[in-house]
């Protein structure tokens, strides 16, 4: 059903591969997602940094990208979840050094901001998307749904009242 394919390319962050291939498999089988060939890379700042740069102009680093290579129907059922019948083909990358970075301020765990990454991406490959305030409604209340699957509960800059130390240029989960 779901072909799920890790690679693990940093060293600041010990990673369970294992736990990896779960948020894939459940995030899709809660988003209905018929089958799907999924390659979730973790890597550096410097990698991702690089590949923003290449793919989408963007000159710095990034917690998360996703890229979507196939996805059969365009169009799907009206279930309200958009990867409902699809089969997907594509890759996320998750930067393990932006989610201890990030964890640190939100106080919690790197792996868990990892998590919230690799389930942004992953619903991105669904059809969701954040570009617009309406439409990052949508993702971030389909986010929370999902993460509740291992009792974590994200944390965005737009949730508190006081101004978080963000350093320049730095898009979270975008």
């Amino acid at each position: 059903m779901y072909e799920i394919e890790v690679t693990n390319e940093q060293d600041c962050l010990e990673l369970a591969e294992d736990r990896l291939r779960d948020i894939v498999q459940r995030t899709l089988a809660a988003e209905q997602v018929r089958s799907a060939v999924i390659s979730v890379a973790v890597v550096d700042d410097a990698t991702i940094w690089r590949l923003n740069r290449r793919h989408l102009q963007h000159d710095y680093p990034t917690d998360v990208l996703s890229f979507l290579l196939e996805s059969d129907p365009e169009t799907v059922p009206e279930t309200g979840l958009r990867g409902a019948g699809r089969m997907i083909e594509g890759e996320v990358i998750v930067s393990a050094e932006m989610a201890l970075q990030m964890a640190a301020q939100y106080h919690w765990q790197g792996a868990d901001e990892l998590c919230l990454y690799l389930v942004h991406g992953l619903l991105h490959l669904c059809g969701y998307d954040d570009l617009t305030p309406e439409e990052q409604i949508v993702m971030r209340h389909r986010e929370r749904e999902i993460l509740q699957f291992w009792n974590l509960t994200p944390h965005y800059a737009e949730d508190t009242t006081t101004p978080l130390a963000v350093p320049p240029k730095v898009e979270r989960a975008t």
